[in-house]
């Protein structure tokens, strides 16, 4: 029998109190481990978001527009000071910049009515919005985003639009960051300045062009409102597809703008019956909707190719960046010339007038004797668009007589063989029915432009009335080999053939300028340097250097003078070219002469008169003319020879602001003298037709003996082989 002790518990109590026990100590435990945890996480999360302070990245608006915005730099004619002239954009000239100043005050309103109502009052954060945009995103409702101008500029700048919490985080302290340096204003004009804005097309600038045709301070408020409702979605609110989705948006700003009393309600209801009228306005590397000149495209193009060469791009990688890293190019074109030939080659009318029915083209181009492009035109008539192909400038195209200057009697001048008065006869060096290897000629070869035979003729007439049989001759002697060398490694003509069946290297295309390819005006140009500017080779250039956006440099122009000839063969071969404009049977006498000034110039036309040229030389500038047809080789029948008017026309005016004292550089070792208008030696007391000659004083002609009756050939350095008549000059040199 057992007996109950008084106050001891019931069991049932005893259990119930024990597992209150083990909840309690539980519920501590898992409150503990919460507070710990918390505390962990919070050390992290402050930890992370400390971090997130210390690393806030704040985009330096700076230099935002030099990175959008490759500048073109040309010289001020007045003060030599290099100032901005053109400008290209990101996106293959797609953003225009604009500066704040240049925006209407109702384009600025509309942009905050609809994008960041607080702006002018948040720190570049509206917290409000983004926790209201916070709630919204858990819950499942989206009311739009939360994010400011400041933000949404980050994120368009940065590229970083990431749905994740750290990204946004780290937003919303880069956009506090940038506010504390930068002021509303300088934010809200790279914000409009990079916006998307569809086709492919960044920036109010850059829109109002294509969408308008407009500059962006001549919009309204509706196509402002039209603008700005692109960026809320561009494929489905651009006006040119979505004219009614861009509408409704439209209204949707407008009723924002009159609760914000930036309009009252007589302007919302008009702007509600408004229509915007677009316009496909064509976007170019200009701050307007006028393409760009056929220099700067010449320019364009020379750095796209040498960052190519220096770099070893491929050209859209070098197209690219010169369009998207914001670079400094300072170009060589004075804008006074460029005008100047490009009013003339618009005008269609003022060039002579040619037989054919169609009337060809024709291209030009300006170099001073550093190398440097000051002026280029591409083509005749108005230019129709941006970046078109520029004759000029890639053109190959037959150059017929203007390579005898530069190539044999330049190389034969430099070589002593011949002097300025040398006497050479003019006579085919094959005649018809002659076979040479596999040829058989079917007429007298070579032929002469006036068709027909001089007999004994001094250099300088052979020059000024372009005699074709001399050079032949010349060629033949030098070898076609040596000149080809000659015109290749020291003129750096790059577009002649050296092997193949039909190739350059051959007595025809080395004497009369009959090449496989041909020749550009531009390397012309370059290679007639050597006879204005005392026997130099530089490089033709359209830029002195390039920079970056941070100033350092990305390419430098070759600019180094390299001899190709010396000063006496320069000088000589002058004065030659003189008498082609001043001579009385020159080829470009007078049509080439601009009174007061000293011109020498070579005419030249391919067979058949398919490509006419003029290129000519004052102290100053040298200007190569090309006329021609672009497709094809067509014959151009002519009155008079049309390039040297064309020439003469542009240069007159070119030359009118440059001094007529400056002279061409002349040799103290060149010396002139009366020479014998028969024998081509100096000329004595018995010479009855004489003429001035100009000569090195190492290769100077003997003493006229044919007048008083002794024989001839006392003189003779080059051999009987060579048929060298007469102490002044060479024939039959090709035996």
């Amino acid at each position: 029998m057992h007996s109950k002790n008084k106050g001891e518990a019931p069991l049932w109590w005893k259990i119930v109190r024990g597992f209150f026990r083990f909840l309690g100590r539980a519920f501590v435990t898992v409150l503990s481990v919460f507070i710990i945890s918390g505390c962990i996480i919070g050390c992290v999360l402050a930890t992370v978001i400390l971090g997130m302070v210390d690393d806030a990245e704040v985009v330096d608006l700076d230099q935002l527009e030099l990175s959008y915005t490759t500048i073109i730099y040309t010289k001020d004619p007045e003060t030599g000071v290099y100032v901005e002239d053109t400008k290209l954009y990101g996106e293959n000239g797609k953003l225009i910049w604009a500066d704040y100043d240049q925006f209407p005050d109702y384009l600025i309103d509309t942009v905050v009515a609809a994008e960041d109502k607080r702006f002018w009052y948040h720190q570049g954060v509206d917290f409000a919005r983004t926790i209201q945009a916070t709630t919204d995103f858990l819950t499942g409702f989206d009311s739009g985003g939360g994010s400011t101008i400041t933000q949404q500029l980050i994120k368009n700048v940065t590229g970083a639009d990431e749905v994740r919490i750290d990204r946004k985080v780290k937003e919303i302290f880069n956009a506090l960051a940038l506010e504390k340096k930068y002021s509303k204003q300088q934010i809200l004009e790279a914000y409009l300045n990079v916006i998307a804005l569809g086709y492919n097309t960044r920036g109010v600038q850059a829109a109002a062009n294509m969408y308008f045709d407009k500059d962006i301070s001549e919009l309204t408020i509706a196509e402002c409102a039209g603008l700005i409702s692109i960026t809320n979605n561009p494929s489905i609110y651009e006006p040119f597809g979505h004219p009614e989705n861009n509408k409704g948006r439209r209204e949707y700003i407008y009723g924002e703008m009159l609760e914000m009393g930036y309009i009252d309600r007589t302007e919302y209801d008009a702007l509600c019956e408004t229509d915007i009228v677009t316009s496909k306005g064509q976007v170019t590397g200009k701050e307007s909707s006028k393409y760009t000149s056929w220099f700067i495209d010449y320019v364009i193009d020379d750095v796209i190719y040498d960052l190519m060469d220096e770099y070893g791009w491929d050209y859209s990688t070098a197209q690219y960046n010169l369009y998207n890293n914001g670079y400094r190019i300072y170009a060589t074109v004075d804008n006074r010339i460029q005008n100047i030939v490009e009013e003339y080659y618009e005008n269609v009318d003022g060039f002579p007038k040619v037989r054919n029915e169609v009337q060809p083209d024709s291209a030009f181009v300006i170099l001073n004797y550093d190398g440097e492009v000051v002026a280029i035109v591409g083509g005749k008539g108005e230019k129709t668009g941006s970046r078109l192909y520029n004759i000029a400038a890639h053109g190959k195209r037959h150059i017929g007589s203007t390579i005898k200057p530069i190539s044999s009697y330049a190389l034969a001048i430099e070589n002593d063989l011949i002097t300025f008065s040398s006497v050479i006869t003019d006579e085919p060096i094959y005649k018809a029915g002659e076979t040479i290897g596999s040829t058989t000629f079917k007429a007298d070869w070579p032929i002469n432009y006036f068709e027909g035979y001089m007999g004994d003729v001094t250099v300088r007439t052979a020059v000024a009335r372009s005699i074709n049989t001399i050079p032949v001759k010349l060629v033949t002697f030098l070898t076609p080999r040596t000149v080809f060398d000659f015109l290749t490694q020291k003129l750096h003509i790059t577009t002649l053939v050296e092997t193949g069946a039909n190739n350059d290297v051959a007595v025809a295309p080395m004497a009369l300028g009959s090449f496989t390819e041909g020749v550009s005006p531009i390397e012309l140009a370059g290679a007639y340097q050597m006879i204005g500017n005392g026997g130099l080779y530089i490089e033709p250039h359209s830029y002195t250097k390039v920079l970056d956006s941070e100033g350092a440099v990305v390419l430098t122009a070759n600019t180094a003078p390299e001899r190709v000839i010396s000063s006496e063969t320069s000088m000589i071969l002058n004065k030659l070219c003189q008498e082609v404009v001043y001579g009385a049977n020159g080829t470009a006498n007078p049509t080439a002469q601009i009174p007061g000034y000293t011109v020498a110039g070579k005419t030249g036309s391919a067979s058949d008169n398919t490509d006419l040229w003029f290129v000519g030389m004052t102290p100053q500038y040298l200007g190569v003319c090309w006329l021609g047809y672009s497709e094809g080789m067509k014959e151009i029948k002519y009155n008079s020879y049309p390039t040297p008017v064309i020439w003469q026309a542009i240069m007159k005016q070119v030359m009118a602001a440059e001094d007529p004292n400056v002279k061409f550089p002349e040799s103290t070792n060149v010396v002139s003298a009366t020479y014998c208008l028969a024998s081509g030696d100096l000329a004595g007391s018995y010479c009855t037709e004489t003429g001035t000659g100009w000569y090195k004083k190492s290769n100077l002609p003997g003493n006229c003996t044919k007048c008083y009756g002794s024989s001839s050939g006392i003189h003779d350095i080059y051999g009987d082989d060579f048929g060298y008549r007469g102490t002044g000059g060479i024939q039959d040199i090709i035996g």
